[in-house]
């Protein structure tokens, strides 16, 4: 590890309604010499946990660093999707700067894309060969065919 890296990195938590997704708080990502806190902890550091019944509420962790491109990139987490329990991400939209209707992030667009095109090159790959052992086949039935034509 180098010496200039902190120590400790800490995820950023989302807590969630459970049955809406809505986002409720936001604990923020922390590296250096920082400690993390338990769910309990935050329940009472943050207000807006603070009404609400622990037992109505989720919590992811993200590694740190996670989605940093999509923040970056003006994206804010609006919800949870309850199935998969991944964030959906508002972006501005870039001409009026209104938030967009939350959707998947963009880190996991570009993963899916990713995946989707080597698939799809493997795919192609296979297409290829197919094609060449076709073309092979079709000349030697063409040969065999030329072979049973008399020749005047």
């Amino acid at each position: 590890m180098n010496e200039q890296e902190p120590k400790n990195k800490i995820g950023m938590k989302i807590y969630y309604d459970l049955n809406s997704g809505n986002v409720i708080v936001i604990a923020p990502e922390s590296a250096g010499i920082v400690v993390e806190t338990t769910r309990e902890q935050d329940f009472k550091l943050y207000k807006a946990l603070d009404d609400k019944v622990p037992e109505s509420v989720g919590m992811i962790q993200l590694e740190h660093g996670e989605y940093s491109l999509d923040r970056a990139e003006g994206g804010v987490i609006e919800r949870v999707e309850l199935e998969t329990l991944k964030p959906l991400f508002s972006y501005p939209d870039p001409i009026t700067q209104e938030p967009q209707v939350p959707g998947i992030s963009l880190s996991d667009q570009i993963s899916d894309l990713t995946q989707k095109l080597l698939e799809a090159n493997e795919r192609n790959e296979q297409l290829a060969e197919e094609s060449t052992l076709n073309q092979i086949a079709l000349m030697e039935l063409h040969a065999m065919m030329l072979s049973l034509i008399p020749t005047e």
